[in-house]
Formats: C-alpha cells, sequence, structure tokens
C-alpha cells in the first residue's frame, strides 16, 4: 500500500530532518507559508521510511549531513 497525502506530498516543517532527506537524494520543493519555508518532499513510502530512520537516530557521515543541512539552509533563506 502506497501512502501519499492529498496532494501526493509530505510537508517537513523542520530544516535538520529536510537536510537528512535532502542527503539520502531526494529533493524538496521550497513553499513559502507566510513568513516560514516548508519542504515539501514527494509523497512516497521511501519518503516516510527515511523520516522514521531519523527519528531513529541513525549513524551518518557528519561532515555529508552537515554539507546537505548548510545546502537545505541557503536554499531556503534564498525563497524568502
Amino acid at each position: 500500500m502506497k501512502t501519499t497525502t492529498n496532494t501526493g506530498t509530505v510537508p517537513i516543517f523542520d530544516i535538520y530532518t529536510a537536510a537528512y532527506l535532502y542527503m539520502k537524494g531526494l529533493s524538496p520543493a521550497f513553499v513559502k507559508r507566510g513568513t516560514r519555508v516548508v519542504f515539501d518532499f514527494p509523497g512516497e513510502d521511501r519518503t516516510l521510511d527515511l523520516v522514521n530512520d531519523f527519528n531513529a537516530n541513525p549513524r551518518i557521515y557528519l561532515i555529508d549531513y552537515v554539507s546537505a543541512l548548510r545546502t537545505m539552509r541557503a536554499r531556503m533563506l534564498a525563497h524568502r
């Protein structure tokens, strides 16, 4: 069974989770809602699995994660 939202995306409000998903190869759409930028990831099982993996405190390469975090922050600020 494939899990999706009504719009076919999974909104992520946390930059740290978004950076992890980005590091794992998923690209978000940046949507401005009021003064905030929301990361909309594809509404796929893989997205939800990776969110669960992130919440389980996985072992990751720190330099890769920090690089993804910096990239996401820069792109987020560019959309403000």
